[in-house]
């Protein structure tokens, strides 16, 4: 189900979520008591934010794309597996990411804007661990990864990274970056 989701076109899937959660409220409404044209206006309410929130985010990530694109950069989220529990480098780090043969130059940035917050980092020595990309869980989308992005393990010069980003993106990476050790 959810490769039929990410596979849809961006309107088309607008269109889906609006249905969905018209149905949902509607039915919800009328299941609870509510009168018919109130669950009909609850419904209508909720489906028109939930497809305009999901628009205008699938919106503003294909401009941002498209922004860094031109500069040869991607959005892409940083974080170590292998700290201490409770260490904040365990938690996704969103950035752009400058892809180089064997190294990303990473910039820590915030928001939609992607204003920099601390100091760039190069992250060298990459090879990758063999290990197939495989799509952002549960667990990735608490800290604000976007549902259809891949994450992808690396060895490092700092030790073992993950890095999730659009599957375009990990595949840029995985070219740039030099094979699995034998």
């Amino acid at each position: 189900m959810r490769k039929w989701g990410r596979d849809l076109p961006p309107g088309l899937r607008v269109a889906v979520i609006a249905v969905v959660a018209f149905a949902f409220y509607t039915g919800g409404g009328l299941i609870f008591g509510e009168k018919f044209i109130s669950a009909l206006f609850s419904g209508l309410f909720y489906a028109l934010i939930l497809a305009g929130g999901t628009y205008f985010a699938q919106k503003r990530f294909r401009r941002t794309a498209a922004r860094l694109e031109e500069h040869g950069q991607s959005l892409m989220f940083l974080r170590y597996p292998n700290v201490l529990p409770g260490s904040l480098s365990g938690v996704w780090q969103m950035g752009v990411a400058t892809p180089w043969p064997g190294r990303i130059d990473f910039q820590p940035a915030v928001y939609d804007e992607l204003i920099p917050s601390g100091r760039s980092r190069a992250l060298t020595g990459l090879r990758t661990t063999g290990l197939p990309p495989r799509t952002a869980g549960r667990d990735d989308k608490k800290q604000a990864v976007p549902f259809d992005f891949e994450v992808i393990t690396l060895d490092s010069d700092g030790g073992v990274i993950e890095i999730a980003a659009s599957p375009a993106t990990v595949k840029k990476i995985l070219e740039a970056v030099g094979p699995a050790p034998s």
